[in-house]
């Protein structure tokens, strides 16, 4: 059995999003990233709202010399995950609970950040970027993901679809929510407003796989901000719902492996 399947369905929020959801998703986004806006020997590097880590491992897997390495997430529990995947792999990181909007370093200690999939949810976008700003150095650049439209990405549809029906309406609402923020232009006005200077927007696709849709259907959708919605249901009821949305998968599912597009804007810019 792989790593990818064995999560057990009651481990904690962080450690399935970790063993599920990063290699799947999150692991190939990092690469994506640091293509796009490769890290420099003696970088310093801020690994923004972090979650479990996977930028930070993706970074140190490069082997540079960086000068600093920081991860900072709202969630302590993400956080531990993260911690101890990087204890484990030898990585020297700092890690710090904190508000991407209130972040705790002084001005101009960063030359580089990465920051996947959260811009959508900080509640203010523009204050989040401008403390960003704020702590890059002059020149230092950013890169970041962030989802398109819920049509475009056939995963998140089919989750939705399958939570609306057997949860509900928040359930469902959970997982648009990570489709709020696709309008390109939405988001070079925020970095404009920021201050950042020669930002890129790009869609990109990215086709993900998994080799066992079931296993991934019953990992992730309790790896989710849904897992906790999940729990009102019988074991039953759970299988219920995960066969439908693989089901909603269409040609995306295979019988047993489910493979499909990811799609993302990708930002890059520099202070």
């Amino acid at each position: 059995m792989s790593n990818q399947e064995s999560v057990p369905r009651n481990g904690t929020f962080a450690e399935r999003y970790d063993t599920v959801m990063v290699p799947v998703i999150f692991q190939p986004w990092a690469r994506e990233m640091l293509r796009r806006q490769p890290p420099q020997e003696g970088d310093r590097i801020l690994d923004l709202a972090c979650g479990t880590g996977a930028v930070t491992r993706e970074i140190a897997s490069h082997g540079i010399g960086f000068a600093r390495l920081v991860g900072v997430d709202m969630s302590a529990g993400m956080l531990a995950v993260a911690s101890g995947k990087a204890n484990e792999s030898g990585i020297e990181a700092e890690w710090f609970e904190a508000d991407a909007g209130n972040l705790p370093f002084p001005d101009g200690v960063f030359d580089l950040a990465y920051c996947q999939q959260a811009l959508q949810f900080f509640p203010d976008r523009v204050g989040a970027l401008r403390e960003l700003h704020r702590v890059l150095t002059r020149g230092g650049r950013v890169a970041f993901c962030v989802s398109r439209g819920l049509s475009e990405n056939p995963l998140l549809l089919a989750q939705a679809t399958a939570l609306e029906k057997h949860v509900g309406a928040d359930a469902a609402a959970a997982v648009r929510a990570i489709c709020q923020l696709s309008d390109p232009e939405e988001i070079r006005a925020n970095f404009e407003t920021a201050g950042f200077l020669d930002i890129r927007l790009e869609t990109v696709s990215l086709t993900l796989h998994h080799p066992d849709g079931a296993a991934y259907a019953a990992g992730a959708m309790g790896g989710m901000h849904t897992g906790d919605k999940l729990s009102q249901l019988s074991e039953e009821e759970k299988n219920v719902c995960f066969n439908d949305f693989l089901e909603e998968l269409g040609p995306c599912f295979d019988g047993k492996a489910i493979r499909f597009p990811h799609v993302s804007n990708v930002v890059t810019a520099h202070t």
